[in-house]
C-alpha cells in the first residue's frame, strides 16, 4: 500500500499510512575497514647484562580512508543513506596513519 502525504510540516507523509518493508535483518552493509599495522623490532645486545631494543610502529600504514555507516533515520530524508563522517576519530582504530618510535634499554 502506497503512502499518503499531507500538506502539513515537518512531516508530509500521513504516519498509520506507511509501513517498513519485509525486507530481512542486515540486508545492507556500510562500506569497508581497512586497516593494516606494521611493526619493526630490532634488539642489539651491548653487553652480557645490558641489551637495547630499537621499535617502530606504523598504524594504517596505507593510509586508507574508512567511512562510517550511512544515515538511517527515514524521518530525515537528506541524511539518509548519505554517509556524513569518517568511521573513528583520530586516535582510534581506522585513524589516518600514524608513526611510533621506541627505544627501549633492558638490564
Amino acid at each position: 500500500m502506497p503512502c499518503t502525504f499531507s500538506n502539513a510540516a515537518p512531516f508530509p507523509v500521513i504516519a498509520t499510512t506507511c509501513h517498513f518493508g519485509d525486507l530481512g535483518r542486515n540486508a545492507f552493509t556500510g562500506p569497508r575497514f581497512f586497516n593494516t599495522d606494521f611493526s619493526i623490532i630490532k634488539n642489539t645486545k651491548i653487553t652480557e647484562r645490558f641489551n637495547l631494543q630499537f621499535r617502530a610502529d606504523f598504524f594504517d600504514i596505507f593510509n586508507q580512508a574508512n567511512f562510517g555507516n550511512p544515515g538511517l533515520n527515514t524521518q530525515s530524508p537528506a541524511n539518509f543513506g548519505v554517509i556524513t563522517a569518517t568511521r573513528f576519530p583520530t586516535g582510534d582504530s581506522g585513524s589516518s596513519r600514524q608513526l611510533q618510535f621506541a627505544l627501549k634499554l633492558m638490564f
